[in-house]
């Protein structure tokens, strides 16, 4: 490899280190906070919270949706 191969590949790999390390303890973006797209967010003013908003309530939020399959009916597939 070439002394400017070797620049470029020590750069990208100074730039990947350093956006994991500020990265890392960093908040969602507001828009990542909501299921809809960010289109609906804007011009539709609709938010449903994600679970990227709040990741510790996840195993919550898999328990309930557990909850809920069980109550729903069940209809064997027909062939």
């Amino acid at each position: 490899m070439s002394r400017s191969m070797w620049i470029i590949s020590v750069l990208i790999l100074i730039l990947m280190i350093s956006s994991f390390w500020f990265g890392r303890n960093r908040e969602a973006p507001p828009w990542v906070k909501c299921k809809e797209s960010l289109f609906a967010q804007v011009v539709m003013k609709q938010c449903t919270p994600s679970s990227f908003s709040n990741p510790n309530n996840i195993e919550n939020m898999e328990n309930n949706e557990n909850n809920v399959e069980d109550e729903l009916p069940f209809e064997p597939p027909q062939n």
